[in-house]
């Protein structure tokens, strides 16, 4: 191989590795269905949850309150979230920040109502 051809093969290497990726955004975003199950599937774990104790569906808060701002954030961006609106249209945006919201209400909702009932009860009080 002569030295021009290898040259020519490492500059068509480096302007290709540079060349924007052809994937749609909409790849790297979740369907609405999977957000819609995720904030039923956190909403019955949470239920459980506070069925036991009280306290237990903030445990899993922290977590889901991270994933929802990392969904927002993505969707904020300026490049992504232009992006996502034309592909996948407002509907899905207006869906994603809806079910975000859901998903960190929903466990601190359930376990302030649980914390309502328990404390509610006067010393020595028992359930009927």
């Amino acid at each position: 191989m002569s030295a021009r051809r290898f040259m020519m093969m490492i500059c068509a290497a480096w302007l290709l590795s540079a060349a924007p990726a052809a994937a749609a955004v909409s790849d790297r975003e979740p369907a609405s269905g999977a957000l819609w199950l995720a904030v039923i599937a956190v909403a019955s774990m949470s239920w459980v949850m506070a069925c036991r104790r009280w306290w237990l569906p903030l445990l899993i808060w922290g977590p889901i309150a991270f994933l929802a701002s990392e969904l927002i954030a993505e969707l904020g961006d300026p490049v992504i979230g232009p992006a996502v609106r034309d592909e996948l249209g407002a509907g899905y945006v207006l869906q994603a920040d809806l079910c975000s919201a859901l998903l960190v209400v929903m466990p601190l909702l359930l376990a302030n109502i649980q914390l309502g009932r328990h404390s509610s009860r006067w010393p020595g009080q028992t359930e009927r």
